[in-house]
């Protein structure tokens, strides 16, 4: 599976719990829109360096890196590469 699969899956499973929801939009809002909350981003941040080998600092925990799919799958990239 590629990172924005891996990503798309632990939101649509573990954070929104399975729901009605089958996709994520690429860029749509998340933060902003209420589908990440303050509890699941911590549950995101755990789960992208436990699974993904990234090491996320306090101050990367911005809406920047976070509010979209795209961000947070471009971000994680980033600290990968």
């Amino acid at each position: 599976m590629n990172t924005q699969t891996i990503i798309e899956r632990f939101i649509l499973d573990d954070l929104l719990q399975g729901g009605d929801r089958k996709s994520i939009e690429f860029d749509e809002p998340l933060i902003s829109s209420g589908v990440i909350d303050s509890l699941a981003m911590l549950r995101l941040i755990s789960f992208l360096e436990q699974e993904l080998a990234v090491k996320i600092g306090d101050g990367e925990v911005v809406p920047e890196n976070f509010e979209t799919l795209r961000k947070i799958v471009e971000f994680v990239e980033q600290k990968r590469a």
